[in-house]
């Protein structure tokens, strides 16, 4: 494996501190609803019933924590909590994530549903209580890009689930009708879903249900849902979460495109564009996905950071000891007659290097950079080719060895690409 490692600021979240584990979380209390720059940022739901998840999908994907960890160290969510994801330019929302029943928890509750020819979905209720609750979910779903609502696959029936799901989708609905709409089918990693066949029937048994219900509230035919299987202990929490912050990104059409060209013009099976920090991956070519192909993609960005912070971080200390004794010694030091121009020297060449370290001042706590590269051969002569393209954004192409002869011309074409980006984001 060929790596070229050197420094460069991170890319994370300037509201989080880079040093601290939870990277971009913040309290519901440090977020600024009206903070301009956090108001322009796209904004996900997650919602859901208790102990379905929530919070351990996020925790996993964009903290890093083992999804073992969460089996202990996570509490239950009994507030709304923010999360500001700001990786790079291409990959920046808020996360709201909501307690378990939520609404039920506002003393209306999901009992309130009720279909009634879908003319009213707030059922029994008085006029001044239809009042409250529709300013509620405007204030919920007015400005919210997505809603994804995580179910546990492992909690059977799933009648009460589904009533919640289906009232959460109609009064999304009603108040944005623009909302995305996402279900995470998740845990489906337990004893009951050994085989991929269980997993396709639940999500088949799950999807009629719904289906059923939002016929009986006129919502069928208007409202599109996308159901994904999910688990946080293998890649499909990371292959769901990439398709919802696709649909977030306008300039998404452009970005397949010059990902075609790339792939054509050098003669590639595949290419990812992948944010570095979450490893989502923002965009691909429009040729079919392959899930091994992805899981590749992600292990080997995991396999640059780790050789990377390794090996590939300057220390600070072989920059910041330097001083005029140590540039100018031995014959140098002899050569200079005057005690005034050795000190003039050496101040300058300090000054110089004191001005060196000002300028990388915040490139010395990230492990990947403008000259982060990395190639992996593999025994079925598929090659991994990994170039970084922007802050914390990494190209990972796949390609056959025979077509990888000529490295040159395809560095060249990934720089025409990333000064594509740069233009475009």
């Amino acid at each position: 494996m060929e790596q070229q490692l050197g420094d460069q600021t991170t890319g994370i979240s300037p509201l989080g501190d880079p040093t601290n584990n939870d990277i971009g979380a913040i309290s519901d209390d440090e977020v600024d609803d009206e903070d301009p720059y956090l108001s322009m940022l796209p904004r996900i739901l997650l919602m859901g019933p208790r102990r379905s998840g929530k919070t351990s999908i996020q925790r996993v994907v964009f903290n890093k924590m083992s999804p073992h960890e969460t089996l202990f160290r996570l509490e239950s969510t009994n507030k709304i909590v923010k999360t500001v994801v700001d990786h790079t330019p291409l990959c920046r929302f808020v996360i709201w994530d909501f307690p378990g029943d939520y609404f039920g928890s506002l003393g209306g509750g999901y009992g309130g549903y009720s279909h009634h020819g879908g003319d009213n979905i707030y059922g029994h209720y008085d006029d001044h209580q239809d009042e409250l609750a529709m300013q509620e979910d405007y204030a919920i779903f007015s400005k919210a890009t997505a809603l994804i609502f995580v179910m546990d696959a492992q909690d059977e029936p799933y009648d009460h689930v589904l009533q919640n799901l289906t009232e959460t989708v109609t009064r999304a609905y009603r108040a944005n009708p623009q909302i995305a709409i996402e279900v995470f089918i998740n845990k489906v990693d337990g004893e009951l879903f050994l085989s991929d066949e269980a997993k396709y029937d639940c999500r088949r048994d799950i999807m009629q249900a719904v289906a059923m219900e939002l016929a009986e509230a006129n919502l069928s035919d208007v409202v599109p849902i996308a159901y994904y299987l999910t688990s946080i202990y293998d890649h499909s929490i990371f292959e769901a979460l990439s398709k919802v912050s696709q649909k977030l990104i306008s300039q998404l059409p452009t970005l397949e495109n010059l990902l075609n060209v790339l792939v054509s013009t050098c003669s590639m099976e595949k290419a990812f564009l992948f944010d570095v920090a979450s490893k989502l991956y923002i965009c691909t070519d429009s040729s079919p996905i392959d899930m091994q192909a992805v899981e590749l993609c992600s292990d080997m960005i995991d396999v640059v950071l780790d050789v990377s912070g390794i090996y590939g971080m300057k220390k600070q200390t072989e920059r910041s000891n330097l001083s005029s004794g140590d540039i100018i010694s031995g014959d140098d030091e002899n050569s200079i007659n005057s005690l005034g121009a050795l000190r003039g020297i050496g101040d300058h060449i300090i000054g110089i290097v004191a001005e060196d370290e000002k300028t990388q001042e915040n490139e010395e706590a990230s492990a990947y950079d403008s000259e982060s590269a990395s190639v992996i051969h593999l025994s079925n002569g598929i090659v991994l080719y990994l170039k970084e393209v922007d802050s914390m954004l990494a190209l990972v192409c796949l390609t056959r060895s025979e077509n990888f002869t000529k490295k040159s011309l395809i560095n060249y074409n990934i720089r025409c690409l990333k000064m594509a980006l740069k233009k475009l984001i």
